[in-house]
This record gives C-alpha cells, structure tokens and sequence, in this order.
C-alpha cells in the first residue's frame, strides 16, 4: 500500500488551500487528517549532544514533542524491519543535508524520526547501517504509534508551529517517496504556505480501515476452543462474555482430569507496521493466574507475506507460554525474533505485554478471584 509520489502545484487562497497544495492519493479508505491537532508525545531517551542541540532541548532524558524547537518538524513513522523504510532512509538522509544546506530553511525545519517498536540498540544499528544524520526516538511500547492512529510505515507528517508553539499537521504521506528533490521541493513549500489560512480541526492523525479478522464469530469461537485444550483437557462450557467497557474475550471451563479451570482467550488484532504488510490477527489463551497457555494464530505473516511455518509458531510459543501476562512481557530481538517476521513477533510480545489491562478488568468485574 505506497503512497504516490509527492506533487507539486499552486497556493489557492483558500482557507483551506494549504490543503490542495499537496494532493496526495492513498490505497487506504479515511486514512488521513490534516489541520488536527499533533499529540504532544512524550519520550524518554538519552540524546547526543549534537542530537540535542538540533532539536533544541536541553540536557534530560525525558522530553515532550513541544519542546523539540522549529516552525516546521517533518516526522517519519518508520521502522527499523520495514523494506520501504530500508529503501527510503537514504533519500531521508539527502533530504536532510538538503534543508541544512538552504539558508532559509536551516534551523527553522527539522527531521526527527519515530521508530515504532523498535529499541535503542536497534535504532543504533539502523541509523550506522544507513548513515541516518537526524535523531530517530524510540518508541519500543508503540505508544506514540497508537497516539498517531497506528499508521503504517514509512508515515511522514509536515507538523508546522502555531502562535502557541503547538504542532499542526499540514500534510502527510503514506508509504515511500521516491524523489528527494520533490519532497524538498514541497518541504520548502509548505514551510514558506500561510499557516494563518487553516481552520483547526479535531481528529485522528492517521485513521486507517477498520481490522476486521480473517474468520467468522462462529470460526472464532471453535479456535478458541482449540486454544484452550491445547494444554490438554476438554472444554465442557465456553462463552462470549462482553465486558462494561465494551471490550469482549471468550470464558471456558476445561476439565483436566478431575480438576476444573477457567480459561480466557482473546483475540488480538493489530494493524501491520509495515506498508506492505499483512495485518497480524492471533487468539492468545490464559487461565485464572494469568499464565499463558496457548497462542493460536489466524493470521501470522512473514517476509513476501508468507505464512508461518509449524517451526515458527514452536518458537514463538517456547517464548511465551508459560509466562504471565501479570508481568512485563518485553520482546528480545536476539531471542524472541522470528525469521522474516520480526515485526509480527514484536507485535505479539507488545499485545502480550498489555494483557495484565485485560486481566485487570476480568478481576474488577468478578470473573476471576
């Protein structure tokens, strides 16, 4: 799902004119909002001193997004597995020297990017491989991920300053860009474009379609049950059961010879980090102490958007079940990665790492002791 390549044409006059400067055109239905609001997102990472000085913020490691100083920050929502990114980082780093080597744009427009679920370390290695020059902030828990909408990567977004020094988002763009001289050409644009022109508006900055599972409720209930047998026993009851925030997860009682547990499955549905990515869809089974026991998959892709292979899904489960979802469930490149599907596998370990909030809300409402 790419983007088309940036345009260029005219200022209006109209108030929404700023807007029609940048005609982008996009695969995904409601994927965009311009003249919203951009989150002041907070990170707390350790910069280097030329890092620092480029964004104008002082000596800390936690840091807003207001601080970071420039009437114009283009933000790249990328990731350190994501081909298109792989191939765009270059054009990023030229685009750079470009805006640092114009005397009306150096210091006034800055670069920085936002590594969805991607560590420091990883981010370290990524920027050394591609010679990125701008900082990258992590963004491991994909927190600032989900305050943008969970875009797909390569995302860019044209935040421009208002009178207050809050960010407005001016333009976006989905998928790779293929020429430099294009987007500088637009970058300067849009830096030099009227921002008085724009009537705010509230919204998200990237609505994507809604994810909607590869199997019926009917299919979905079968498989949970599957899930829930898989560490022996046999379902005698199982249930939807929808909780008072609307949130809703299947509740079974298995028996394993003369015991009887309850079992939760949920089913997990995250929007692929990637452009060219699948969308990650899993059922992830736990009992009442919160251990996992069984990770079901429905759709779990790799490289090329192949499917899993019986070798993957063994590894994935030798990493997670057994575990509790009442602990922090960090993801470990070195031991937990999955062979062309590294980003599906952080996706899993991320969902997994925010079950105690499921778990939490089945306590409060009296179905687990």
């Amino acid at each position: 799902m790419q983007g088309k390549n940036l345009i260029s044409s005219c200022f209006l006059g109209a108030i929404f004119s700023i807007f029609f400067m940048f005609p982008f055109a996009f695969a995904e239905t409601n994927q965009t909002g311009l003249a919203v609001p951009f989150p002041n997102l907070t990170f707390s990472q350790t910069l280097s001193k030329g890092e620092q000085a480029y964004l104008g913020l002082s000596n800390k490691k936690d840091f807003s997004f207001q601080e970071i100083k420039g009437d114009l920050i283009l933000v790249e929502v990328l990731s350190a597995y994501c081909a298109n990114c792989l191939i765009q980082a270059p054009l990023f780093s030229e685009l750079y020297s470009l805006i640092e080597r114009d005397p009306v744009l150096k210091g006034n427009v800055k670069m920085v990017g936002i590594a969805a679920g991607n560590n420091l370390t990883e981010i370290e290695s990524f920027k050394k491989t591609y010679r990125i020059p701008y900082p990258i902030l992590s963004d491991v828990k994909f927190e600032a991920h989900a305050a943008l909408g969970s875009p797909r990567t390569p995302f860019s977004i044209w935040v421009r300053r208002d009178a207050q020094g809050s960010g407005i988002v001016v333009n976006t763009h989905l998928g790779l860009i293929k020429s430099v001289e294009t987007v500088f050409t637009e970058t300067k644009s849009i830096f030099q474009s009227d921002l008085a022109l724009i009537k705010l508006v509230e919204g998200a900055v990237y609505g994507g379609d809604a994810l909607i599972p590869p199997f019926t409720g009917e299919e979905l209930l079968i498989k949970a049950k599957k899930g829930m047998e898989a560490a022996g026993g046999k379902v005698l009851k199982i249930e939807k059961i929808t909780l008072k925030d609307g949130d809703w997860l299947y509740a079974g009682k298995v028996a394993r010879g003369t015991r009887r547990v309850n079992l939760f499955s949920k089913l997990a549905s995250r929007r692929a980090v990637c452009d060219v990515c699948h969308d990650t869809f899993f059922l992830y089974t736990f009992d009442s102490t919160g251990k996992v026991v069984d990770i079901f998959p429905l759709q779990l892709t790799k490289y090329d958007n192949l499917d899993w292979t019986d070798k993957d899904l063994k590894k994935l489960k030798s990493r997670t079940v057994g575990k509790s979802i009442l602990k922090p469930f960090p993801f470990n490149p070195k031991a937990d990665s999955i062979s062309g599907a590294t980003t599906t596998a952080v996706l899993i370990f991320d969902t997994l790492d925010k079950a105690k909030g499921v778990f939490e809300k089945l306590k409060k409402e009296g179905y687990v002791k």
